[in-house]
C-alpha cells in the first residue's frame, strides 16, 4: 500500500478532529481519540498541530474559511433576492456535503476556542455576510430587522437539518432545502 502524503495525512486527521469533536464535544475531544480515530501513530498529529488547543483551532479556522467563500460567492448577483438564494444554497450545498464540518463550526463557535486575533478574523466573516443582508434591507428587498436576527433565521434551519443529517443519518433533500428556503423567505422578505 502506498504511503500518505504529509497533505493526505493532514486531511485524515482533519477529518478526525471534525468527528470526535462532533461526537464528544470540543472539552471532550483529545489528541489520543483523534489519533485513534485516524488511525495514525501518536507522533504523526505533532507533525502537524503542536497541541490540542491548537489542533482545534487551526481546523475550525478552515473550515470557517471554507464556508464564508462558498456562502458569499454570490455576491455579485444583482437581484438581491437572487443573491441571498444563492448563499442559502451554498450554505446548505456545504451542509449536505459534510454536515458534521457544519455542526463542528457551531460548536466550536460556543467553545470560545479562538484566540483574540483568530477571533478577529471571523468576527470579519460576520461582518461580510451582514453587510451583504444590510444591503437587501438597504434596498427594501428584506424587512427592516437587524442583521443578526436575519442571519440567525437564514442559519437557523439548516443547523437542524445538519444535526438531523450527521446524527441520524437523514438526508437534506433539494425539496426540503427549498421549501425551507421559501417559509424563511416569508420572514425576511419586506412584504
Amino acid at each position: 500500500m502506498p504511503r500518505m502524503t504529509k497533505d493526505q495525512t493532514y486531511q485524515k486527521l482533519r477529518r478526525a478532529v471534525v468527528e470526535e469533536a462532533v461526537e464528544k464535544g470540543f472539552a471532550g475531544t483529545g489528541v489520543a481519540g483523534v489519533v485513534n480515530r485516524a488511525k495514525v501513530s501518536a507522533g504523526t498529529i505533532y507533525v502537524h498541530f503542536e497541541n490540542k488547543d491548537e489542533m482545534l483551532r487551526r481546523v475550525y479556522l478552515e473550515l470557517k474559511a471554507e464556508f464564508h467563500d462558498r456562502v458569499t460567492e454570490p455576491r455579485g448577483e444583482p437581484d438581491t433576492r437572487t443573491m441571498i438564494h444563492g448563499m442559502w444554497r451554498a450554505m446548505f450545498d456545504f451542509v449536505r456535503e459534510d454536515p458534521k464540518a457544519f455542526l463542528f463550526l457551531e460548536f466550536g463557535n460556543a467553545a470560545g476556542i479562538l484566540t483574540p486575533e483568530q477571533k478577529a478574523i471571523t468576527d470579519g466573516y460576520a461582518r461580510d455576510i451582514a453587510d451583504l443582508l444590510q444591503r437587501g434591507v438597504d434596498d427594501g428587498t428584506l424587512a427592516p430587522l437587524d442583521s443578526g436576527l436575519l442571519s440567525l433565521l437564514l442559519v437557523a434551519p439548516a443547523l437542524q437539518l445538519a444535526r438531523g443529517a450527521a446524527l441520524a443519518g437523514r438526508p437534506i433533500t433539494d425539496d426540503i432545502v427549498e421549501q425551507t428556503f421559501e417559509r424563511v423567505w416569508l420572514s425576511i422578505a419586506n412584504s
